[in-house]
């Protein structure tokens, strides 16, 4: 079924309760527009206050679950929409305004909205394309508390969130705990206010046992804010505050197996970005080619910034004259947790291990002050950070608006064009304005100032640069080009091929003051009308290049790859787990084939989302289909042929009958083994 040209508060599709066991599948949800999601929505913003085990106030009718197995004060499930799964559809070209969900704050996916109460969803297998929000979560957003979502196996392409006024997250997918619903401000409630830190306690977060594994996350831009890719936004909140000692009652994020390439942020966290996410593994991930911009920073500071669902700090280089952005992280970032959660910390919590605790944990450790996820077994490789610079004005019909262009990282060097769609130009950069991981506030990759001189841990995986602590003693990191099979680079939306030149960062439009401000990096108190904005275009918004049709981005590790086998398990049963890690490595790949690749027999496993499927020596690792004939009688020479895949180098042929067989290859390639068994005759 196609369903078109909605403009309802829940756009195409809006299950606004008690959906128990919906199917939504095989549907085209197509150009839809909606102030709570633009494709399909399932639950709505309002939910009754949290039901906890064994409180006597718990408001009718209570959680579905029985909890006689929970302790005290866990939060239980609403059981709004129980088990609905979402599958096989494409969910493309829908916008969301994003102005319902919740009190002030503009947030609701332009794709698919998860709302508190959508426990034990499935959303899987579906085509997520080229979404709007003005609010946070351009193309999925998980929002609120729901007990073990599950999100695999989906293309999550080319969405956006943008807002010329506020910060906003999240271009691809948005796992957000949602703030309170209606904030006491003085008499009134569900105004535009910002309560007293303190007056009001932390997000619900996002509930136990989410699950986002073997997603494609490519292309798409958080345009004013961080998380260009995924954005892990109040995940914990008031479990810390009922546990703060028991992490194992936290609420944890998996982060597996996905591939999250060529995705752009306006401030940071290009690939991925974290806040009050004190409890997410990121393993066996490939983080490549994603850009941060820096170029949204002037809306931490605007007069409504204050409503936005997350804060920030501008920076601005001291060189320069007050004209340049600074560089920010471009494949993850973790910010500092958020004021509303300290302020309700109690005196001490207990981060786990792993987590900014030590084995056994650490009272007060590092996830009291930012996200510490577990960084396993990643590819985390030539992430770009850019800035902006504020030049004069410019020449001919731009005579009457300052020119901006976007730098390198770390020079004074102008991004370079590029010669082809989807070319990745390292001529005159040296690699300077690669930045992989860091914490915000960090000043670049090898200082860690935003986490007070740490740099987040890291192990077994790949990285551009070892450079800042990423080389110590038991990470096991290497510097190595893991050798995708096809990597692209972002840059001109229009063709090369065609003149086009590059990154384009003009000032916004105000279409209200005529004429224009001139655009600088000092926000005006509203600045879409003070022409603070940037309006990024970039490109290629495309999975093949459109001069050639060659697929850009195939990050497949190439059968020469150093990243193959680099993981030495310390036992070859079971799910591989490596020296000095914490969480083992998930038992399929990307693709769903085993990891390792001869699961059981090998102590080896591959860098990042896909396992090569290869043995030890690098060959294709064979496989038999059928054998033909399958029966003989002893004492006669029987014909045989074995079909299959990957059988070329074939020099035996075991376990064929028994004892008392002899086998004689006679030809063998690709497909198919012939040979002749003698069965002697038993006297």
């Amino acid at each position: 079924m196609t369903v078109t040209n909605s403009s309802q508060g829940g756009g195409g599709i809006f299950v606004h309760g008690w959906g128990h066991d919906l199917e939504i599948a095989n549907n085209r949800i197509t150009n839809n527009s909606g102030t709570l999601s633009g494709g399909i929505n399932v639950g709505q913003g309002e939910f009754p206050p949290s039901y906890l085990q064994g409180s006597a106030t718990n408001a009718p009718p209570g959680s579905c679950v029985d909890a006689n197995f929970a302790a005290v004060n866990v939060q239980l499930p609403y059981c709004h929409n129980q088990h609905v799964n979402v599958h096989h559809n494409l969910v493309s070209l829908n916008s969301s305004i994003g102005d319902e969900l919740f009190s002030a704050t503009p947030a609701g996916a332009g794709g698919v909205s998860f709302c508190t109460g959508s426990d034990y969803y499935k959303f899987n297998y579906n085509w997520v394309c080229g979404n709007l929000s003005t609010g946070d979560g351009g193309g999925i957003g998980h929002l609120g508390f729901s007990y073990y979502g599950d999100i695999e196996h989906n293309q999550i392409l080319f969405n956006q969130s943008a807002n010329p006024t506020i910060a906003s997250n999240g271009g691809g997918l948005l796992i957000m705990g949602s703030p309170d619903v209606d904030p006491p401000c003085g008499v009134t409630t569900d105004a535009d206010c910002v309560p007293p830190l303190g007056s009001v306690g932390p997000s619900d977060g996002a509930g136990p046992g989410l699950v986002i594994n073997a997603n494609l996350i490519m292309g798409n831009a958080a345009e004013s804010g961080s998380g260009g890719g995924l954005r892990l936004q109040n995940i914990n909140g008031s479990e810390l505050l009922n546990f703060p000692t028991t992490p194992s009652q936290w609420y944890s994020v998996n982060v597996t197996n996905n591939i999250i390439a060529n995705n752009v942020a306006g401030w940071d966290g290009a690939g991925i970005s974290l806040q009050d996410a004190l409890l997410v593994n990121i393993i066996n991930n490939t983080i490549m080619s994603n850009d941060t911009t820096a170029s949204s920073g002037v809306l931490f500071n605007t007069l409504a910034a204050p409503l936005a669902s997350s804060s920030g700090t501008n920076c601005i280089q001291t060189a320069g004259g007050g004209t340049r952005s600074c560089p920010q992280p471009a494949g993850l970032v973790s910010i500092q947790n958020s004021a509303t959660l300290v302020a309700n910390f109690p005196t001490i919590i207990r981060c786990p291990q792993g987590h900014g605790g030590g084995t056994n944990g650490t009272n007060n450790g590092a996830c009291r002050r930012y996200s510490v996820p577990i960084l396993e077994n990643d590819v985390f490789w030539q992430n770009r950070a850019f800035y902006i610079a504020v030049g004069s004005l410019g020449t001919g019909t731009l005579n009457q608006q300052n020119v901006v262009a976007l730098y390198n990282a770390f020079s004074t060097t102008r991004a370079a064009s590029q010669p082809l769609t989807g070319a990745c130009v390292t001529a005159g950069t040296t690699g300077s304005h690669y930045w992989d991981i860091g914490v915000r506030g960090d000043t670049g990759p090898t200082n860690h100032n935003g986490s007070l001189g740490t740099a987040l841990a890291v192990r077994w995986s790949v990285l551009t640069s070892l450079a800042g602590g990423y080389n110590g003693g038991g990470l096991f990191n290497t510097a190595s080009n893991p050798l995708a099979v096809s990597q692209y680079c972002n840059g001109s939306r229009v063709p090369p091929e065609n003149g086009g030149l590059g990154y384009q960062v003009p000032p916004g439009i105000s279409d209200a003051t005529v004429p224009n401000p001139i655009f600088n990096l000092t926000p005006a108190a509203t600045v879409d009308e003070g022409n603070n904005w940037i309006n990024i275009a970039w490109g290629p918004l495309s999975l093949s290049s459109p001069a050639t049709g060659a697929t850009l981005g195939n990050y497949a590790l190439a059968s020469s790859s150093p990243a193959i086998d680099y993981i030495a398990c310390l036992s070859a049963s079971g799910d591989c787990l490596a020296a000095g890690e914490v969480v083992s490595a998930p038992p399929t790949d990307f693709f769903g084939n085993p990891r390792p690749n001869d699961r059981g027999t090998s102590t080896r496993i591959d860098v990042g989302a896909i396992e090569h499927q290869a043995d030890q020596t690098g060959s294709l690792v064979p496989h038999l289909d059928s054998i033909a004939p399958s029966t003989g009688l002893r004492g006669t020479t029987v014909n045989v042929v074995l079909s299959g895949s990957n059988l070329t180098g074939t020099t035996a042929i075991n376990g064929l009958g028994g004892g008392g067989v002899t086998v004689t290859l006679t030809s063998v390639n690709a497909t198919t083994v012939t040979a002749t068994l003698l069965a002697f005759q038993w006297s």
